[in-house]
């Protein structure tokens, strides 16, 4: 999964990053390279912060631009914006998965926190399978 993210020279000499998929993300770096070494870490916190916090499903990536650079999400964050989006779209809440996942509500917080570690691979496929669900993956070449 890759997010495109847009990067503009400012007048200040620094440069200037968006999400076209995560508009609230925006945010300034030095350097072209200092602004995809960001985005690595930003697009997680923001999907966290703008999407998460507030109980919205978060935007899967679209196509990237041929000017946009793409920047790849890990795979474990990728599994738990699957989860987190499975809960928004059928109103559940992490004390609902909880139950339904037979876990205490700190483990199901850990399968949807997107900036923590706190679920290993293996307990986001147990909840997808609990759920009646596979996460899948595939592989592709680098842009």
């Amino acid at each position: 999964m890759f997010y495109g993210i847009s990067i503009y020279k400012l007048d200040n000499g620094k440069f200037e990053v968006t999400s076209p998929d995560l508009p609230e993300c925006v945010f300034q770096a030095d350097s072209v390279e200092e602004a995809q070494n960001l985005a690595c870490n930003n697009l997680p916190a923001c999907m966290e912060l703008f999407y998460r916090q507030k109980r919205r499903a978060i935007p899967l990536p679209t196509p990237i631009a041929e000017d946009d650079y793409p920047i790849r999400v890990p795979t474990r964050v990728q599994a738990k914006i699957l989860l987190w989006n499975y809960m928004v779209n059928n109103r559940y809440r992490v004390a609902d998965m909880a139950r339904m996942l037979k876990v205490s509500q700190t483990q199901a917080q850990r399968l949807v926190d997107l900036t923590k570690d706190g679920a290993s691979m293996e307990a986001l496929d147990d909840a997808f399978d609990r759920l009646g669900m596979a996460f899948t993956l595939t592989t592709e070449k680098k842009a």
